[in-house]
């Protein structure tokens, strides 16, 4: 038995340094991590900590679930499986309108 929880996370950001290794521009991104960690805020620290190494910032929504792990735990809080999924502003405000009711007079 580990003493570390399986998380997996979404962040919202702004890449705001190109990574060739991610294949990263500046702009909106999604970053996903999965990691083994002590807690959901260490999890939080951790993706923060990476994303700014990698040249990202999480500026909005970051989600952190309880996930079943797809490597095992090591001695150590690690992250992995880390993917970058970019988005323009113009396709977020595109998605709220879709989502809303159209009214029928």
């Amino acid at each position: 038995m580990t003493q570390f929880t399986h998380f997996t996370l979404l962040a919202d950001g702004e890449v705001f340094s190109p990574n060739e290794d991610f294949d990263t521009e500046c702009g909106r991104y999604i970053m996903a991590m999965k990691v083994w960690a002590t807690d959901a805020d260490e999890a939080a620290d951790m993706i923060v900590a990476i994303g700014q190494r990698l040249g990202f910032k999480p500026d909005g929504e970051l989600q952190v679930f309880m996930t079943e792990p797809d490597e095992p735990a090591d001695d150590q809080p690690f992250g992995y499986d880390i993917q970058f999924t970019s988005y323009s502003e113009d396709e977020e405000n595109e998605a709220d309108e879709e989502e809303r009711p159209k009214w029928i007079h």
